[in-house]
């Protein structure tokens, strides 16, 4: 039952039967010579048991593991690069687009649009809140996705503005 919690929340099988062995292996240094062997005998037949679960671990539906990637910008000047970079590493299909706004709102996520999304992926993707550039708080500032995530999104984050872009700013009007 534990062992196929951990497998659930992304464990590896190998360090489960890894960190049982182990823990049977200091057991058996402190029980008499007849509990070793039944001990032994434990360890060997949770080895055998965790095999299939293993194998079986990667064949779970998308949402069905639980497990999230949770992207921040922490960087507000470089906040399209840093997603991209970050949504490349998870392959995930989600373009990055920036839009000139005031100094407050750079490095914010103004919008994330669901591009053929099917009925599965609906409210798949939590926005996290926290403070805008200028301190004030109520800014999206992050994303959270689940890990095995198919669908195509574009989100939209605020960027610096340059001159000739300051009558073309954008404002995000928060709900």
């Amino acid at each position: 039952m534990l062992a196929s919690t951990l497998l659930e929340d992304g464990t590896p099988w190998w360090s489960i039967a890894g960190s049982f062995l182990g823990g049977a292996a200091k057991e058996q240094a402190f029980r008499k010579p007849s509990l070793r062997v039944g001990s032994a005998l434990a360890a060997i037949t949770l080895g055998i048991a965790a095999a299939p679960l293993a194998l079986f671990a990667p064949l779970t539906p998308a949402n069905a593991s639980g497990i999230n990637v949770t992207i921040v910008i922490s960087k507000p000047n470089d906040a399209a690069r840093q997603l991209e970079s970050a949504f490349a590493t998870h392959h995930f299909k989600i373009a990055v687009a920036e839009r000139p706004v005031s100094t407050d709102l750079v490095g914010s996520i103004l919008s994330v649009s669901t591009v053929g999304a099917s009925s599965d992926n609906a409210g798949a993707i939590s926005e996290l809140h926290g403070r805008c550039n200028g301190g004030e708080s109520g800014c999206v500032v992050g994303l959270v996705l689940p890990l095995h995530y198919s669908g195509s999104i574009r989100v939209t984050v605020g960027a610096a503005t340059r001159s000739k872009d300051v009558h073309h700013l954008y404002l995000a009007i928060e709900p």
